[in-house]
C-alpha cells in the first residue's frame, strides 16, 4: 500500500511541478522517489533472497520448480486472441473474456427437456444391475464429520483456490476451529437442498488442448476452481460413490474406476485386433469422438439414471443439491467475466464428476451390449462389442453395415434423451480386415474410413507390426527435441537426470505399458545416446550411463534404465496373468483361449518349448514372455524347470509326444511339481493317494508321471528351486506400486560400481561389504542441497581432471603437479589431499572443526575425502554436519583447482556460513525440521558467532 501511495504522490508532485516550478516541490518530488526506492530495494532484496531459498532447496530435483525451467515458451495461460461467431478475431483482453463467456454460457445451456417418461421408457428395456440393499443405505446415510475430515486430508495441497480464494491448507490449518461450523453447513445443505450464498460458484480456467488452434474457443479445456468447502462435501461423496461403482458400471469401463486401468483397454483392443485377423471375417472397428462429453449430461437424464440403478433418494438429493442452479465465471488474461448459471454438465475439476458420467453414459453401453442387431467381434465363448475409457469410446464390429445402421440409430435415440452428441465428422471407421468395408458404400453422414486411428494417445494401426513406426519413432523424435531445447538450461548432471524422469520417462513408460511390442535394439541405443548428451551437455561422459543408471547405493544416480522399464511394463502383465482382478479382465479371456489347455498363470514356469506352442503365435503373449525370459537372464535367472511348473499339459513333460494329462489328479488338487513333494522328498505312491484321495489302483499313472518328468529333469528339490525373480514376482502380484518394485528388482546389481579399486589402494584400506553401500548413501543424506550432494558423488567418481590425467590424454606435456615443489606426479589423491597448499588447507579445516565440535576430527583422508565416520563415531545427530562442511571443504579446493596456493580457511567459513543460513531457512519454511537443524548446528551457529 505504501508503495502505491508514493507512487501516486510523485504523479501529483510531478503534475503540480510541471505547472509551477519550484525549488521546495522538486525537493520534495526528490525526497518521495527517494523513499521509494528505499522500498523498491527492500522488496528487490527480499524477492532475491527468497529465490536463493528456493535455488538451495528446489534446485535440480522433480517439482514445479525444475518443470518451470523447462517449460516451453509457448506453454502460458496468455491468450492472444479469439474468434467469435461471425469468424472475426479479436484481441482486446475485455473482448477476449467476452467471447469465452458467452461461449461457455451456450455451451452449459440446455434447450433439451426430455420427457420423464421417455427417460424411464428407454432404460426400463435395459438390464442394468441395482445396488445391494446395504450399499444403498450406506450411500444414503449421513455425511460424518470424520467423513468429511478425510475428504480434506486427501487433498493435495499447492493447487489454485476457488472463487473465495481459500485453498485447502488453510482449511487444513484451522480445521480444529472450523469443523463444528462447517459441518453444521453440511447438514443445513442437506437439509434445504441447496447450497447458499457463492459457495457453488465456480472459476473456470482455460488449458489450450495440445495441437489445437489456439484462436477457437473450442480448442480450450475448461478446469473448473470448485471452492474446498464444496469440494470436500463432493469428496466425502465420491469416497462413499467409488466403493459400489464396480458393482454396477460393467467392466467394459475402465476410466477412473478403482483397480480399472486404461492399460486393460489397450490389450484388449489389441487383442480383439489379433483375433479378428485369424478369423478372416468383415470387421470393423468404430471410433466414437464424443463432443464436449463432460459438458452435455443432461441433469434430469442423470438423476432418472442413478434411480434405474438403484441409488436412495438420500444419495440423489445430495446429487441434485450440488448440481441446483451452480453459477460460473471465466477468467482470461487476468479478467474474470460475469457469472452465469450451468444448466448441464459435470464440471472438470469437481471429484465427482468421472464417477458421476461413468454412470451417465452406462446405459448407452448397456444398450449396444443388448443389442442383437449390432454384431460384435466373436471370440469362441464371448462377444467382444465396446471399450470405454470415459468418453473414449471403441466399437468392435461384425457385419458392419447393418451393426453400423443400428448403432447410428441407438446412438441418435440415447441424444434426444441425454445431450450425449457424438461428432460423426471426426469419428472414423478402421477396417480389420480386407474387403471388411467399402467406403465407396457408406452414407456421406457416415465417420470416415481411415487405416489408424488414435485412442488414449496411441496411433493404431490393424497390423500390430506397425506400431512401433507410429508411436516409438514419433515419440523419439519429441524427446530428442525436448532434450535439444533444454541442453543449455543451467541445469547440474542431478537437475538433467530429474528433468528426464519427470517429463520425458512418464511419456516413454506409457507406451511402454500400453504396447508389449518390443522396439528394435536401435531404437533403445537412440533413446540412451541422446540422454548421455544431455546429462552430458554434449561432452565426452566422466561416468558412464550404464553407472549413472546404478541405484543411489550402488554409486549411480538412479537415471532411468529404459530397456529395464520396458522390461518392468511386459512383467506387469505376467503378474495380471499370475493373479487376476476381481473382475475378470476380458483381455485375459482372449489370451487363455489362444493358451488352450496351459493356464496363464502356468506359462512364466514352463520353458522355451513354449516358442512352439500356440499361444505364442499370440504377440502380446510371445511379446511378455519373451521380456521374461530377458528379465530372468539379467537377474541371472536361469529359465528352467521348478517346483512351480505345471504337470498337466506343459510341453516339457511329454509321454509319446502328447503333454502329460490326468484329470482325476487334476481334479484332486495335484497340479504343479510341488505338489509331488514333502518335506523335501519326493512323495511315495502311498503318501500321495492318501495327501490327495486318489484311487489306489493308479500305480502306473504314478510311474508314468514321474518317469515322464525325470526324463526332463531329477525330482529332486535342490535343482527344482525357481529364480528368486520369480519368486519375488509370486509375492508381489497382489501389491500395489508393482512397476517400481519390479524395476528395482531388475536393477538391483548388489555391486558397487564406484572406482572403488584405485580408493583401496590409495587408502590402503580392505572394507567390509557395506562400506561403499554406505559411503554412497552418506552423500544424499548430508544434506538436501543437490549441489553440495554432486560435489560429493564426483569427488567418489574422481571425475576432476588432474595434471596427470590431462597428460594422458596429451594436453600437457608433463603429469607433475605444478601447485607444490614435491615433484609429483598429480594424481588424484596427490590434488585432493597430499600437495602442500592442500595439506595445510586440510590441516586447518580438522583443527576448525575439532575445535567448533569439542573432540577431535582427525586428518585422515578416509573422513575428509570420501567421507568415512567409521574411525570418528560422532554423535548421530552431527554426522551429517561434519560431512556437509567436509564437502564445502572440497568445495573451497575445486574452486581454487588451478590456484591452489590462495586456498584459505576463509573462504570455506564464509561458504560455511552461507550454507548453515539457507539450512536454517529451509528447516524454518518446513517447520517441524527446526529442530534436526538444531540439533546438527548448533555447535557452528555458536562457534562461528552467527545469528540469523
Amino acid at each position: 500500500m505504501a508503495e502505491k501511495t508514493l507512487e501516486e504522490k510523485i504523479k501529483k508532485l510531478t503534475e503540480e511541478y510541471a505547472a509551477n516550478p519550484s525549488e521546495l516541490l522538486w525537493e520534495k518530488l526528490q525526497n518521495t522517489k527517494l523513499n521509494l526506492n528505499i522500498i523498491l530495494s527492500k522488496k528487490t532484496d527480499f524477492i532475491l533472497q527468497q529465490l536463493r531459498y528456493k535455488n538451495f532447496d528446489y534446485n535440480n530435483k522433480s517439482g514445479k520448480y525444475l518443470a518451470n525451467q523447462l517449460k516451453h515458451s509457448k506453454e502460458n495461460s496468455f491468450i492472444a486472441a479469439i474468434s467469435d461467431n461471425a469468424g472475426q478475431t479479436l484481441n482486446l483482453p475485455q473482448d477476449i473474456n467476452n467471447i469465452f463467456h458467452d461461449y461457455y454460457q451456450n455451451l452449459y445451456s440446455s434447450n433439451l427437456n426430455p420427457d420423464p417418461e421417455d427417460i424411464k421408457t428407454f432404460l426400463n428395456k435395459l438390464n442394468l444391475p441395482q445396488l445391494t440393499i446395504d450399499q444403498k443405505t450406506t450411500l444414503d446415510s449421513p455425511l460424518t464429520l470424520q467423513e468429511l475430515q478425510n475428504a480434506l486430508d486427501s487433498m493435495s495441497t499447492g493447487k489454485a483456490p476457488g472463487p473465495d480464494g481459500f485453498p485447502a491448507e488453510f482449511l487444513k490449518h484451522f480445521w480444529s476451529m472450523l469443523a463444528p461450523l462447517f459441518f453444521r453447513v453440511v447438514t443445513e445443505i442437506k437439509n434445504k437442498g441447496h447450497v447458499g450464498g457463492h459457495m457453488n460458484t465456480a472459476n473456470i480456467k482455460l488449458l489450450l488442448k495440445p495441437d489445437k488452434n489456439p484462436i477457437l474457443p473450442s480448442s480450450y479445456r475448461p478446469i473448473s476452481l470448485i471452492n474446498t468447502d464444496l469440494k470436500i462435501i463432493s469428496k466425502a461423496l465420491t469416497s462413499r460413490l467409488e466403493k459400489v461403482v464396480q458393482s454396477i458400471i460393467h467392466q467394459d469401463q475402465t476410466g477412473f474406476i478403482k483397480n480399472r486401468h486404461s492399460t486393460d483397454n489397450v490389450r484388449r483392443l489389441f487383442n480383439v485386433i489379433n483375433m479378428a485377423q485369424n478369423s478372416k471375417k468383415k470387421t470393423i472397428i468404430l471410433s466414437l469422438d464424443a463432443e464436449k462429453a463432460f459438458d452435455r449430461v443432461n441433469w434430469s437424464f442423470l438423476l432418472t439414471v442413478l434411480g434405474k440403478f438403484g441409488f436412495g433418494e438420500s444419495f440423489i438429493q445430495w446429487i441434485s443439491t450440488l448440481y441446483n442452479k451452480p453459477k460460473a465465471s471465466v477468467t482470461t488474461n487476468k479478467i474474470t467475466s460475469q457469472s452465469f448459471t450451468l444448466q448441464r454438465g459435470t464440471r472438470q475439476g469437481c471429484p465427482l464428476s468421472p464417477l458421476l458420467f461413468a454412470i451417465f453414459v452406462e446405459p448407452l453401453a448397456a444398450a449396444v451390449r443388448q443389442n442383437s442387431v449390432i454384431k460384435g467381434i466373436h471370440s469362441s465363448i464371448s462377444e467382444h462389442k465396446i471399450n470405454l475409457y470415459a468418453d473414449d469410446i471403441l466399437l468392435y464390429l461384425e457385419e458392419p453395415q447393418s451393426s453400423l445402421e443400428e448403432v447410428f440409430n441407438l446412438i441418435n435415440s440415447f441424444s434426444k434423451l441425454s445431450d450425449y452428441s457424438i461428432n460423426w465428422t471426426k469419428s472414423s471407421i478402421l477396417p480389420l480386415t480386407k474387403n471388411s468395408w467399402n467406403p465407396a458404400h457408406q452414407n456421406p453422414q457416415h465417420p470416415s474410413t481411415t487405416n489408424t486411428i488414435k485412442y488414449l494417445g496411441l496411433n493404431i494401426s490393424p497390423n500390430l507390426n506397425e506400431l512401433i513406426k507410429l508411436n516409438h519413432d514419433p515419440m523419439l523424435d519429441k524427446v530428442t527435441e525436448d532434450l535439444r531445447r533444454w541442453n543449455n538450461l543451467p541445469i547440474s548432471l542431478l537437475g538433467r537426470i530429474a528433468s528426464v524422469k519427470m517429463i520425458i520417462l512418464p511419456k516413454i513408460n506409457y507406451l511402454f505399458s500400453m504396447i508389449p511390442l518390443k522396439p528394435p535394439k536401435q531404437w533403445f541405443q537412440r533413446l540412451d545416446s541422446t540422454t548421455t548428451k544431455f546429462y552430458t551437455r554434449n561432452k565426452k561422459p566422466k561416468i558412464s550411463l550404464s553407472t549413472l543408471q546404478k541405484n543411489k547405493d550402488e554409486g549411480g544416480l538412479e537415471a532411468p534404465n529404459f530397456m529395464h522399464y520396458y522390461l518392468a511394463n511386459q512383467i506387469l502383465y505376467l503378474t495380471e496373468w499370475l493373479n487376476p482382478k476381481e473382475y475378470y479382465n476380458t483381455w485375459l479371456e482372449i489370451e487363455q483361449l489362444d493358451c488352450k489347455h496351459i493356464k496363464l498363470s502356468d506359462l512364466p514356469f514352463i520353458t522355451a518349448t513354449l516358442k512352439h506352442h500356440n499361444c505364442f503365435k499370440n504377440p502380446l503373449i510371445a511379446s511378455t514372455l519373451t521380456a521374461w525370459w530377458k528379465a530372468l537372464d539379467i537377474t541371472n535367472g536361469q529359465l528352467k524347470t521348478s517346483i512351480l511348473s505345471p504337470i498337466w499339459h506343459n510341453p516339457d513333460f511329454k509321454n509319446k509326444k502328447t503333454p502329460l494329462y490326468l484329470k482325476t489328479w487334476e481334479e484332486s488338487g495335484i497340479t504343479h511339481l510341488q505338489d509331488l513333494f514333502e518335506n523335501d522328498k519326493i512323495r511315495s505312491y502311498n503318501n500321495l493317494t492318501q495327501a490327495f484321495d486318489i484311487n489306489k489302483s493308479n500305480f502306473l499313472q504314478y510311474l508314468q508321471v514321474t518317469e515322464t518328468i525325470k526324463k526332463t529333469t531329477p525330482l529332486d528339490l535342490t535343482t527344482l528351486q525357481p529364480p528368486e525373480l520369480a519368486i519375488y514376482m509370486k509375492k508381489i502380484s497382489t501389491k500395489s506400486k508393482k512397476l517400481s518394485k519390479i524395476y528395482r528388482a531388475l536393477s538391483n546389481t548388489n555391486c558397487n560400481y564406484l572406482p572403488i579399486a584405485k580408493w583401496e589402494a590409495e587408502l590402503s584400506i580392505t572394507p567390509s561389504t557395506d562400506f561403499w553401500a554406505e559411503i554412497c548413501c552418506n552423500t544424499f543424506k548430508m544434506t538436501k542441497n543437490t549441489n553440495l550432494q554432486l560435489i560429493q558423488y564426483k569427488v567418489l567418481h574422481r571425475s576432476h581432471i588432474t595434471q596427470q590425467k590431462m597428460h594422458k590424454m596429451g594436453f600437457s606435456a608433463t603429469d607433475i603437479c605444478s601447485q607444490c615443489t614435491q615433484n609429483t606426479a598429480d594424481s588424484y589423491l596427490h590434488a585432493l589431499w597430499l600437495c602442500s597448499p592442500v595439506q595445510h588447507f586440510w590441516i586447518l579445516i580438522t583443527e576448525k572443526l575439532s575445535s567448533i565440535l569439542d573432540y577431535r576430527i582427525p586428518l585422515s583422508p578416509n573422513l575428509c575425502l570420501i567421507g568415512d565416520l567409521t574411525m570418528l563415531q560422532p554423535p548421530a545427530n552431527q554426522s551429517q554436519s561434519i560431512l556437509a562442511a567436509l564437502a564445502i571443504a572440497k568445495k573451497t579446493i575445486l574452486l581454487n583447482w588451478k590456484d591452489k596456493k590462495s586456498l584459505n580457511i576463509n573462504q570455506w567459513q564464509n561458504l560455511l556460513t552461507e550454507f548453515i543460513s539457507m539450512e536454517k531457512m529451509s528447516a524454518l519454511r518446513k517447520q517441524k525440521k527446526i529442530t534436526c537443524f538444531e540439533e546438527r548446528w548448533t555447535p557452528f551457529l555458536i562457534a562461528l558467532n552467527l545469528n540469523f
